[in-house]
């Protein structure tokens, strides 16, 4: 009997246990249905910094050939290839194209004003030779027809300066274009370094590259030839208005008196660029009095042709110096009295005026003339002297 108890006891204490269990499974799944869900970890994804696949493709789905098979001609030629390199390509040539049109306007333009320069030059030596022919023959002092012939080669210079600043101007223009050509050269290469290209694209582009080398070479040389031809347009301005100061001077005496005083010689022109700092060339000159003077105009005659004989003595001391500097003294006589003394010094500085005005027309640099005045018992007239120092 004491068995069969046992095992009932046994099996309701299994029962038992088994739904104590179930009652608190139960009871914690009920707990967790309260709890919040956990969150999913959502994955951003980083643009990557390299170039995929699809943009280096066109949006629209196409098939591309292998283009290494091809001869290089037909790989030029070919329309482009719609890849990321090869989309870049029809801009990069309407650059190209739009900055060649530019430079054959501007290459066009200066050959047109450099034909007009060449045109009004010749006029201008025509003119004057004619000028001076007349004046070489002999003629009247102030003769009207050179007075006309001599206004005449005034405006054809101006017409020569005036085509200059356009040169000066296209000179500007064709330096922009080589800043551009730069631009776009330095833009090829940074496209032929790019990823995502096929043969093809680096054909087209290499050939783009070559006609832009070219174009800058172009540019390079107009911009050499416009320099110099700058730079020898205003030599020929600065001297050929000296002349014509020379020129009016010989109209005015009716008689040839040659180029002007700095043009004599080329070492002139070495003179003045040797002659330093412009503090240095602003400094005048102090009169040096030792020695004989190069020259004596004595104005007993108020009215003295003086200009000719002046010329030719200056002309010769600057061709054998031409950093010679000279000075002009004007002497009073000591008159009877104080007031006719002053009456003297008062004459004898216009006269003094009058032959530096002279000096300045023969093409001489003022800057190159130290005044100074005085009076002297040696002198019964006014007169003036020029001393070289």
């Amino acid at each position: 009997m004491l068995k069969p108890k046992l095992f009932v006891y046994i099996v309701l204490t299994f029962i038992l246990s088994s739904c104590g269990v179930l009652d608190r499974d139960k009871g914690d799944l009920g707990e967790l249905d309260q709890l919040e869900p956990i969150p999913e970890e959502q994955v951003s994804q980083e643009p990557s910094l390299f170039i995929g696949d699809e943009e280096m493709m066109p949006s629209e789905t196409g098939v591309y050939e292998d283009t290494a098979a091809m001869a290089r001609e037909e790989q030029i030629s070919a329309e482009p290839s719609g890849t990321f390199v090869g989309q870049k390509i029809p801009a990069l040539s309407e650059d190209y194209g739009a900055v060649k049109d530019a430079f054959e306007v501007h290459r066009n333009t200066y050959e047109e004003v450099k034909s007009r320069v060449y045109g009004a030059s010749t006029l201008f030596y025509g003119t004057v030779a004619a000028i001076n022919t007349k004046l070489q023959l002999g003629t009247t002092p102030g003769n009207p027809i050179l007075v006309k012939q001599y206004d005449q080669a005034q405006t054809e210079l101006k017409n020569i300066e005036s085509y200059t600043r356009e040169i000066n101007l296209l000179n500007q223009k064709v330096s922009a274009d080589a800043g551009v050509v730069a631009l776009l050269k330095s833009t090829i290469n940074k496209t032929l370094r790019l990823a995502g290209a096929i043969d093809q694209d680096h054909r087209q582009i290499e050939v783009l590259e070559d006609a832009v080398e070219k174009l800058e070479i172009d540019i390079a040389r107009l911009i050499n030839e416009v320099t110099e031809e700058i730079s020898r347009q205003s030599g020929f301005m600065k001297i050929e208005n000296q002349n014509l100061l020379t020129i009016a001077v010989a109209i005015r005496n009716g008689e040839a008196m040659g180029t002007g005083i700095l043009n004599r010689s080329f070492l002139a022109a070495q003179a003045l660029a040797d002659a330093g700092p412009p503090q240095e060339q602003l400094k005048v000159p102090k009169v040096n009095l030792t020695g004989l003077p190069l020259v004596v105009i004595r104005f007993d005659d108020p009215y003295i042709d003086y200009e000719k004989t002046l010329y030719d003595a200056i002309g010769t001391t600057v061709d054998k110096k031409p950093n010679a500097t000279f000075g002009l003294v004007a002497v009073a006589p000591i008159g009877k009295n104080e007031g006719e003394t002053r009456i003297n010094a008062s004459k004898v500085k216009k006269y003094a005026e009058r032959v530096l005005r002279s000096l300045v027309s023969f093409g001489l640099p003022s800057k190159k003339i130290a005044l100074s005045a005085k009076t002297s018992g040696d002198v019964v007239v006014p007169e003036v002297h020029i001393f070289v120092q």
